[in-house]
């Protein structure tokens, strides 16, 4: 299909035909893309059909011919004069758009350049101009190539790559891209080692199409790569489905190719809790037939048989009890001499006896601790002595358990430090005081337990697996005694610092939607430190790369960036705040209190009800804000149970001006802004008084194009629908313009397009923008919010309905929220 025009079908066998009725540009693609087919299925006579057609038409088909011709040079072994194709083409070139086309396409088909990057000219592209899909992969790979790992400016770099990127997601024109296989086929490995996996999987599937197309078939090595993007992308059972294709095309294969398939989707059944597939696929093992191409999906390095059968013993206790688990270990014989693979089997033994035997689990840790001293085995070393640190408590050796997790600190070296596990190590602590019945000092163990976990709580099924972690002491069992010595302590900070934490993972794993656009560089830094082991042979030269060193270099600063703090937020604060945190059955309820001392500034109360708007809590928020009557503001954290508190006593609140903060980010200095801005399309000057709104193109009030005045703000007036698309229900907003032409914005082309140039300081929006009101549908308001607020976006002003006769100047806006009416105005950070 070219133009939504079918120019050729697989049903004919793709025979040559000259199309008819296609515009030059739609022509020259059609050449391009046949001429791709002819190349893979090596159709002489088709090829010298389309050249000879190239040939008598000339003109801007004179790159297609050379580029066509220098391909089938290549394809039948002629390297050198395919080059020289291209050569002679670039040097009787006078255009300088087709003469930098050819000169990419030669870089791409004969040059390699450090780390599998590319010397490319930067390219600018216009759908007028001939070549449009070729120019713009160029021009993108021009930009995903400038990383070089640990640059400054390296946040730039990837908002420019998220922007040359994006119309292959929303342009149709750029559905099929001729000859990308060609161009670069690691393209979406790059796409995934930078941090990208939606990209890395569309680009894959372009190419996997094109395959199908033209071979009727998918490869296998296509297959187990894309596997990996998905894996990478947490889409376990999309991965799943592409390790069965790769199992159907190859049957008949030898068990040593297959074992590595079965290993990866024994782990993926087990990543999805379906540990009776997983048992059978680990079934499905040929032990006879073992080589050393196997990974361990989860450690990524070679999978030898003992740690094959230490693996699956995770998934037999999973499905059949801890005994069963400990029958199979007991099975595998002990060679002569024991190296460091023999021990892991042991370490698991005692992983799964230490609850009904803690006295035989201990002794045969020792054993392995005491072997692997004395050998230099620092990785079994680590995990063994976390693993005593916890049989210890259950030995009720409370001193000697503190010894051992201390101890467990310095072991690993910076080679193998990745396997480290602060969590871990912090959460024995506070099971070893509580068991003890001892008061310690644990506020400090607590906080830097949660700092670590944060990061990792959607990989808890994994450090079952990769650390050896004690599986009688859970992480609810965690929150319960962290939360109950806080209490005890009476330590305001740290009981709100942690209901904050468990909020924020309790919401991060309740979630549906996966990172979008650039935040999605973080979740793939931590998916590769989990799962680099689903990679496919080809994605080996990539983990020592720049590409990897930008990612991490972006991650970080993106964690940084995203770095809330309860006590950094509050002492910036200059208004009282009150936080209305769930847990469990509970409501805790805090107060703020700026003026006073830092040691009584922060009070709570915890009332044994989960209803926000329930009378003990209204009469709890009450009672904790008279000491602070005399403030003329007070603004609420903008959690669920937070607005419903508000909701119910805002008229209570008298002459107050109420916000919400939805981050704790350092507070900032709100700027009023200096002008008001909106779409053009669905509004006309004269709805507003004179010199108060300004109307602008979709480009630039989207994010496409950059407007000069930063400080400004955004009216969104506009009624909204929903839509489906192949990366979900993506929200937009329709309007036809006064030329009668159709024009649209959405959602996900604005997760692509807000960044730090284009984002407004504040937003004014209606209930019109998402279909219904805030009070109807919080958590749609509230995803909004967070999305406005983290992008960068200091205040939002909410309010049902905006009458535009009634705001005379861009600030009287500003000022709605001292009004009675339902309006809410929500802060990034505490005011």
């Amino acid at each position: 299909m070219i133009a939504g025009i079918e120019t050729n079908s697989s049903r004919d066998g793709f025979r040559f035909k000259i199309p008819n009725a296609l515009p030059a540009n739609y022509e020259i693609d059609y050449y391009l893309m046949l001429g791709e087919v002819y190349l893979r299925k090596k159709d002489k006579v088709g090829m010298a059909n389309i050249l000879y057609e190239l040939r008598s038409k000339k003109g801007d088909f004179a790159f297609a011919d050379a580029l066509l011709t220098s391909l089938w040079k290549q394809a039948q072994g002629d390297e050198a004069q395919a080059e020289k194709i291209l050569d002679t083409y670039i040097q009787k070139e006078a255009n300088t758009y087709f003469r930098n086309l050819a000169k990419n396409m030669r870089t791409n088909l004969f040059l390699s350049g450090e780390d599998e990057k590319k010397s490319m000219i930067r390219m600018d592209c216009s759908k007028n101009k001939p070549y449009y899909s070729l120019c713009r992969v160029f021009r993108m790979q021009y930009y995903i190539d400038i990383p070089n790992g640990k640059e400054k400016d390296m946040h730039k770099h990837y908002v420019n790559i998220i922007r040359v990127s994006s119309p292959f997601f929303e342009d149709p024109y750029l559905e099929w891209i001729p000859l990308l296989d060609r161009i670069d086929e690691d393209l979406p490995s790059k796409f995934a080692f930078l941090g990208f996996a939606k990209e890395a999987i569309y680009f894959q599937k372009m190419m996997m199409d094109l395959e199908y197309t033209s071979d009727g078939q998918i490869g296998e090595n296509s297959l187990e790569r894309l596997s990996f993007f998905q894996v990478l992308a947490s889409d376990y059972s999309a991965a799943e489905e592409s390790l069965n294709q790769y199992l159907n095309v190859t049957k008949g294969k030898k068990s040593s190719f297959t074992n590595r398939i079965y290993v990866k989707l024994g782990v993926l059944s087990y990543l999805q809790k379906d540990y009776k597939k997983s048992l059978s696929y680990y079934l499905k093992l040929d032990f006879g037939n073992w080589s050393n191409n196997v990974l361990h999906p989860i450690l990524n390095e070679p999978l030898s048989i003992s740690g094959a059968k230490d693996l699956i013993s995770v998934t037999v206790w999973k499905q059949q009890g801890t005994e069963a688990a400990i029958k199979a270990l007991q099975k595998i014989q002990d060679p002569e001499k024991l190296g460091e693979d023999d021990l892991w089997p042991k370490l698991r033994t005692a992983q799964f006896l230490a609850e009904q035997n803690p006295e035989l689990a201990s002794r045969i840790t020792d054993e392995i601790i005491y072997m692997a001293q004395g050998k230099g085995w620092r990785k079994i070393e680590y995990m063994a002595t976390i693993l005593q640190g916890y049989t210890q408590i259950l030995r009720r050796e409370y001193r000697r358990s503190t010894i051992e997790l201390t101890k467990s600190r310095g072991i690993l070296n910076d080679e193998n430090r990745y396997l480290g596990s602060e969590f871990i190590r912090n959460f024995g602590f506070v099971f070893a005081h509580s068991a003890s019945g001892k008061r310690g000092p644990i506020s400090g163990n607590i906080k830097e337990a949660l700092l670590d976990y944060q990061n990792t709580a959607a990989y808890e099924d994994i450090f079952f697996i990769r650390n050896y972690r004690a599986i009688q002491f859970t992480t609810e069992l965690f929150w319960e005694q962290a939360t109950q010595f806080l209490k005890d302590e009476n330590d305001a900070w740290s009981l709100l610092d942690s209901l904050y934490k468990w909020n924020q993972i309790r919401s991060q794993l309740s979630s549906q939607t996966k990172p979008f656009a650039i935040a999605q560089v973080r979740f793939m830094d931590n998916q590769f430190k989990y799962l680099s082991g689903f990679q496919s042979p080809r994605e080996s030269k990539f983990f020592d790369s720049t590409y990897v060193e930008s990612r991490i270099t972006e991650s970080a600063y993106l964690t940084k960036m995203d770095e809330e703090s309860v006590h950094k937020a509050l002492d910036s604060a200059k208004v009282p705040a009150v936080f209305v945190m769930p847990f469990r059955d509970s409501l805790f309820v805090f107060l703020y209190q700026p003026k006073e001392a830092k040691k009584n500034a922060l009070v709570w109360k915890e009332i044994r009800n989960n209803r926000s708007d329930s009378f003990e809590v209204l009469e709890a928020v009450r009672e904790m804000t008279t000491s602070v009557k005399d403030a003329e503001q007070i603004q609420f954290y903008g959690n669920y149970e937070g607005l419903i508190t508000l909701k119910s006593l805002k008229k209570d609140f008298g002459e107050k001006q109420i916000s919400s903060f939805v981050f704790l980010f350092p507070s900032m200095e709100i700027i009023k802004p200096q002008s008001i801005v909106s779409w053009n399309c669905p509004f006309s000057a004269s709805q507003f008084p004179s010199g108060t709104v300004q109307l602008v193109d979709k480009a630039y009030f989207e994010g496409s194009r950059i407007l000069k005045d930063k400080e400004r703000a955004h009216l969104w007036d506009f009624v909204s629908s929903n839509k489906n698309t192949d990366l979900g229900i993506d929200r937009t907003w329709s309007c036809k313009s006064s030329e009668g032409n159709w024009d649209e914005i959405s959602l996900f082309r604005m997760y692509r397009r807000i960044d730090y140039r284009t984002v407004p300081k504040t937003i004014f929006y209606s209930q019109t923008v998402l279909g219904k009101s805030f009070w109807e549908e919080p958590a749609t308001h509230l995803d909004w919010l967070r999305f406005w607020l983290h992008s960068g976006t200091r205040w939002i002003l909410y309010q049902p309905k905006w009458r535009y006769a009634d705001y005379t100047s861009p600030n009287a806006y500003s000022e709605f929220f001292r009004s009675k009416d339902e309006g809410i105005l929500f802060t990034q950070s505490p005011l």
